[in-house]
């Protein structure tokens, strides 16, 4: 028996690379994920719903309908004094005229600065980005309460 025999099975050598391979692959992946995540939430919530009181009113809100060749149609509900608000908004180029939509939020805004609530209702084919942008102009204008109804 020679001394060094029990030394010799004690040394022996751990690959870790393909354990390092991994775990770098599962960092990028993760912090992929992380990145999306974040960048595709949109922050919307319930404008108006079944869930108030009964005899409560409603607070005023904006219904923006968006048909498939871009055309917006405002109207205007629950306002004070029974008013009732109508404009409709022509395409530009079969795409959403924000400019013109913009002055119309803001004169509304204006006019009736309790309006905090505006949904918008898409046709089934309008174009996706309108529907985004028409929330973004919303969101400039300080509404509130963002909503996406489907159009019925």
């Amino acid at each position: 028996m020679t001394s060094g025999s029990g030394n010799d099975k004690l040394n022996f050598e751990l690959n870790i690379l393909p354990i390092l391979d991994i775990l770098s692959v599962l960092i990028c992946f993760l912090l992929l994920t992380a990145v999306w995540i974040q960048i595709g939430t949109l922050d919307t919530r319930q404008a108006i719903g079944d869930n108030s009181t009964a005899g409560a009113v409603n607070p005023p809100s904006l219904w923006i309908s968006v048909n498939t060749q871009g055309a917006v149609q405002l109207s205007a509900r629950d306002l004070p004094n029974k008013k009732t608000y109508e404009v409709e908004i022509k395409a530009s180029n079969n795409k959403v005229n924000l400019d013109a939509l913009a002055e119309k939020l803001q004169a509304l805004k204006e006019k009736f600065p309790d309006l905090k609530t505006g949904v918008v209702r898409p046709e089934a084919q309008a174009s996706y980005g309108d529907v985004i942008r028409i929330m973004d102009k919303l969101k400039q204008f300080q509404f509130e309460g963002v909503g996406l109804s489907p159009l019925g």
